[in-house]
């Protein structure tokens, strides 16, 4: 394959709701080492290029527009993920809209019906302006399964809760 055929846009996929790991996965296992491709997707996907790293890959983001960035991944053997940023980021994104409120077991926000990555975003927001006893939950219509490793980076962890049918919750608290 020529470096012009290694795009893939990944944007029609997740406004389907489509996960598009699979896919992204199977085209980065047909890159020889020392090969590049390029990915165009609504958000700069961090757990993906984490994932990507761990196969070889470095990644830069470069963003196009609000809902347009491509990532540039070559297989260097040396997994970089360029421009990650840090915890503190975070705090400063803008508010998702996913409605809170207090009950006696915790805050809980609700993501359910929220395109990807603003439940990610807004849980990561969430996380960052709250005491560090806080206990979160979250309720979600999916399993969060890029955001484990998000919280673990700064000291979160997440575990399953008992939830209705359609319905997935999440316990967010520090780590013990």
């Amino acid at each position: 394959m020529t470096d012009a055929e290694l795009f893939m846009d990944v944007r029609p996929l997740l406004a389907q709701g489509s996960d598009p790991l699979q896919s992204v996965v199977e085209l980065a296992a047909a890159v020889e080492p020392g090969g590049r491709f390029t990915l165009a997707a609504p958000f700069n996907p961090l757990p993906l290029r984490r994932v990507l790293s761990q196969m070889g890959f470095s990644s830069q983001a470069h963003k196009l527009d609000d809902q347009h960035w491509h990532i540039i991944l070559e297989r260097d053997g040396q997994g970089r993920v360029e421009g990650e940023p840090t915890p503190e980021d975070c705090s400063g994104l803008p508010n998702p809209g996913a409605p809170l409120r207090r009950e006696a077991d915790g805050l809980h926000i609700d993501v359910r019906g929220m395109v990807a990555p603003m439940p990610m975003l807004a849980i990561l927001r969430l996380v960052a302006s709250v005491e560090a006893d806080a206990r979160i939950i979250v309720h979600h219509d999916r399993d969060p399964i890029y955001l484990a490793p998000e919280l673990a980076e700064i000291g979160w962890s997440i575990e399953p809760l008992p939830s209705d049918l359609g319905e997935r919750c999440f316990l967010v608290r520090r780590a013990a």
